[in-house]
């Protein structure tokens, strides 16, 4: 029987960025999705057990909202994983109808980066983490 926890929330947003962690999340897909949206399903790691004794990981949905200046550099070349080091989060300026603020976001991987513009995110986690002895959701 899989052990699992109820999070304190499902859905977080930008004004959360600095309370979430990316590293070592594998990413299972990208998407781009109508109305400028670019998303990446995730196995992400809700939280870490003392001493790497394991990890909590649910299935989850990082959504970026009014995306622009997309470049993707990634080569798999040596490894066919797709696996998140850190997501940074800079350069704010005007969107160019002046309405919004967006952040340059940076999505290094093991395998390239990942850079945009965004006036925002969401991540939502799709059930409740699951305890696990690996970094990924065990099916």
């Amino acid at each position: 029987m899989k052990k699992s926890m109820k999070p304190e929330r499902y859905i977080w947003n930008e004004r959360d960025f600095n309370d979430l962690g990316w590293h070592d999340n594998r990413i299972r897909a990208l998407l781009f999705e109508k109305d400028f949206v670019f998303s990446l399903s995730l196995d992400y790691i809700y939280k870490w057990e003392k001493n790497f004794k394991g990890y909590w990981v649910a299935p989850a949905k990082l959504s970026f909202q009014n995306v622009s200046d997309l470049e993707i550099k990634i080569s798999f070349l040596d490894m066919s994983d797709l696996i998140a080091e850190d997501i940074s989060r800079s350069k704010k300026r005007n969107t160019p109808n002046g309405l919004l603020i967006e952040n340059e976001y940076v999505v290094k991987t093991n395998v390239g980066s990942i850079s945009f513009f965004s006036t925002g995110f969401e991540l939502e986690l799709k059930r409740d983490p699951e305890f696990s002895q690996s970094q990924d959701i065990q099916e």
